[in-house]
Formats: structure tokens, sequence, C-alpha cells
């Protein structure tokens, strides 16, 4: 699936070089004020990267930042594969880390918009980058860390693309590997695994963002982080957007949202997290979800997922805990899990709408402010394994505790082999819902049932409504009733 996946990527990167080189003879971007300016066109080979796919070419990528600094650009990274990065070891206490690594684009307050435009390009990471515990003087990977601080441990591998308080940051056709199988990873710090930088894209306190039909698989953390620290609700609208991007194979996330006002991805895949092998070992680090939703110093509000698929993570395939969070919408989305929950949305202010889940869905976010309480509308949760991919699904059964003022409208929950879900005492209210299983469980339905709502029990299990309120009408195995005996 994944080489597949991989000469499709290449396939519409290499279609796109005619449209591209058709293009880059008048670039306008637009800058922060709004007006469109003519801006500077650059080629990483003009910098000297060989794009040989065995050169370092980490320096060119260094002067190609230098020059964006000044006044913004585009940079077309011509066809090829780039290796780029590069550490060197501290050799003391106190440095802040063991291994430090070095940018490679990295950009800072800069005034004027960028533009990062692949041409049949892919950026790999160095075989041999050092990620995790080494000890800072010796070099050597080092799980007891007897003398000095945690940090002077640290060996960071690298940011393809890191952008900060920048005005215009775009990035579009680009292959990233992170090339996570042949890094030199020492051990982890604890069982969370190795929160340190082995990134695609970074992105933090930017005004605009935009990414799009990028490739970016097996980096040791996340393929994209997107924050902004300190941002209030007075803050001004910011709005990012990812757009036909593919992230698998990554260590920790796919994608990790951690402070925003205005996050758009559309048709996008967060895959695999967590499924990358190095020496025999998974590269993994908590919580290992396709998508995160997690604050770090802001809040994150008005966010859309449309259209992504979410498959076979490690972990959760969408994993938000907190509070802080507001209007953060998934339309059409589909979230699989095969050695996880599919969700485990256990924070504020989220909506699903028309979304399928195949697999576990658990600590769904209720709240006595209804404001509050997370909402499903018109989406499917189901135990077939034929709706896997791989024909795995995680779980015998969702469980939606802690669930007050949770709503659930036109939903549909198909069970089939395995259990329909377990929730508390009348906490959910269920709005013309469906609900099939071919088990010999009972389904205790401790909730609040209005509209119409069906039930198809296909084997012995029964239907315990001793805590169950109806509203409306019920249609017990294709028959209407007034009530359910138990």
């Amino acid at each position: 699936m994944e080489k597949s996946h991989a000469f499709f990527v290449h396939s519409w990167v290499h279609c796109s070089i005619f449209f591209l080189f058709f293009c880059l003879a008048d670039i306008k971007l637009v800058a922060g004020n709004g007006s469109e300016v003519v801006s500077d066109t650059f080629h990483i080979r003009d910098f000297g990267a060989r794009g040989n796919g065995r050169d370092n070419c980490t320096a060119a990528f260094q002067q190609a930042s230098e020059k964006l600094q000044q006044k913004g650009g585009v940079l077309i990274i011509d066809p090829g594969t780039y290796i780029v990065g590069k550490q060197f070891l501290s050799k003391a206490f106190g440095a802040g880390s063991s291994y430090l690594s070095e940018p490679i684009l990295s950009f800072k307050r800069v005034r004027h918009p960028i533009s990062i435009i692949g041409v049949g390009a892919t950026i790999k990471a160095a075989s041999g980058l050092k990620f995790g515990s080494f000890h800072p003087v010796t070099g050597k990977k080092d799980s007891l860390r007897k003398i000095g601080n945690r940090s002077d441990y640290y060996a960071a591998a690298f940011v393809f693309i890191d952008a900060e308080e920048c005005t215009s940051v775009s990035v579009a056709n680009l292959i990233m590997d992170g090339n996570s199988p042949n890094m030199d990873i020492g051990p982890a710090f604890d069982a969370d695994g190795i929160q340190l930088m082995a990134t695609g894209i970074r992105m933090y306190n930017n005004q605009k963002v935009n990414i799009e039909d990028c490739y970016i698989h097996h980096c040791g953390l996340d393929a994209i982080i997107i924050g902004w620290t300190g941002l209030k609700h007075t803050d001004p609208i910011y709005p990012h957007t990812i757009r036909n991007v593919r992230a698998r194979y990554n260590g920790r996330q796919g994608i990790s949202w951690v402070g925003g006002n205005h996050l758009s991805v559309t048709g996008s895949e967060f895959s695999s997290t967590g499924k990358a092998i190095n020496n025999g070992k998974f590269v993994v680090s908590k919580p290992c979800a396709g998508i995160d939703i997690e604050i770090e110093d802001a809040i994150i509000k008005n966010g859309l997922f449309e259209n992504c698929y979410v498959f076979d993570n490690t972990g959760p395939g969408l994993s938000s805990i907190g509070h802080d969070t507001y209007n953060i919408n998934f339309k059409r989305d589909a979230f699989i899990g095969t050695t996880n929950s599919a969700l485990y949305p256990k924070t504020q202010g989220l909506s699903f709408d028309s979304c399928l889940f195949v697999g576990k869905v658990e600590r769904i976010f209720g709240s006595s402010d209804k404001t509050k309480a997370i909402s499903f509308k018109n989406s499917l949760f189901t135990m077939q394994e034929g709706r896997s991919p791989n024909g795995k699904v995680f779980g015998d059964h969702c469980e939606f505790y802690e669930g007050v003022n949770v709503v659930f409208d036109n939903c549909e929950f198909d069970a089939a082999k395995r259990r329909l879900p377990v929730f508390n005492f009348r906490e959910i209210v269920f709005k013309d819902c469906k609900f099939s299983q071919d088990n010999a469980a009972d389904f205790k339905a401790s909730a609040t049932f209005m509209g119409t709502t069906t039930f198809d029990m296909k084997g012995p299990g029964k239907v315990d409504v001793t805590e169950a309120t109806f509203q409306g009408q019920i249609i017990y195995n294709k028959r209407r009733v007034a009530r359910i005996s138990y």
C-alpha cells in the first residue's frame, strides 16, 4: 500500500512539472497587507545543491534560506533527491543538547511572502542522524544520564521547513522523507518516547500558511506542527490551509495542532503513525495519533477537517485532550482504528458531520454546558471488518462515558458480531438513530431516544430499556412497537 501511494505521488508531481514551468515566468504573491507583489524566483541548484541522492545539500538550503530571509521570494526545488541534515556534538554539559541540528530551510520574522515549490523533488534526511538520548561529551547513547540536566542529552535530528512569525509561507508539491528507518536512535527519555524535533514542517506564529500537494513520511516526530504561542480570543484570525497532504509512517503525529485560529485541512491523509521500523523496533512517541489537537500555551479555535482519511495509527486516529478548543468541525472524514481507537475526542467544541468511524470511539467530551459538549450528525459507527482496508478493527465496542449532553443526530451504530456502545445513565441524546448487532450481549440503552429509533438485534442479545427514555417511535426488528419488553 505504501509503494502504490508513493508511485501515485511521484507520478502526480512529475505531471505537474510542465504546468509549474509555465507559471514560473511571472510569479506573484500576496503580501500581508493584501497587495500583489512580483517576487524574485530562485532555484535550489543555483545555490549548489546537486539533488543526486548522495551529496549532503544542507549548506545550499541554508544559503537559499538566507536569500529568502532578506525579502521573501519563490524557491524552486528542482527535480531530484536532496539529502539534508547535519548535526554537531556540543562536547559540554549546559549546552541544552548533546547533538545540535543545523537549520535547513528556516525563516523568522520575514515580512515578505515566501513560497517553496517542488518540481519532481524529494527532500530526504541524511542517514545516521542522532535522535534521542546521547551523552554530550562522548556522543554515545546514554540512558542513565548521571551528570547534568536531562536537556543536556537531547539529540534533535532536523526540521525540513521551519517558519516563525512570518507574514506568509507557502509550501507545495514536495516529497519529504524523514528516513526514520536509517536514523541513529538513542534511548527514549520516558514512557512518552522521544519528544524532540525530527519533523517535516513546523509553523509557529505565522500570519498566513498554505501547505498543499505534499507527501511527508517517516519523520521521527511529526509530519506537520501548527502552533501559535500565546494566542488569545481577542487576537486577529490568521488563516492556515492544508490541502491534499499525505502524512504516513511518522513517529508521533501526522499533524499536531497546538494553537491557532482558523485552520482548514481538506483532502488529506494522516495514517500509519508509529508504524515505521528502525532496527527491528517501532519509531513511536506518544500519543502517536493521526491528528492531535492539544493546546500549548494558546487556544485553538475555528478548525475544519474535511474529506480527510485517518487510518491504522498506533495511537488514536484523533487524539484531543484538554480545554480551550472552540468550533472545530469534522466533515466527511473517515477514521479507521486498527490497533487503537478510531477517535479519542476528550475536549470541548468539536462536531462531526457525515463521518465514518471504524473501530472503537471512546471518551467523548460531555458538559453541563450544552454549547461545549461535542456532537455527531449523519455519521456511521461500525465494527465491520470489511470497512477496514486491512481487515483489522480495534475494540469490542465504543465507550461513550462522560457524555453529558452529547447528541447523536441521525447516526447509525453497526456492531456486527461485536457489541453496541456502552455509556452512563441517561447522559446522552440519540435522535433518529439506528442500532444493529449480531451478538449474545444485551444492549443497555441508558439514554434518551428521540424521533424514530430503530433496533435490529440479529443475535440473542436484547435491548435493556430499564434506564431508557423514549420520545418518539420505536422500530424493533423491523416492527413498530409501543414499548420494548426486557
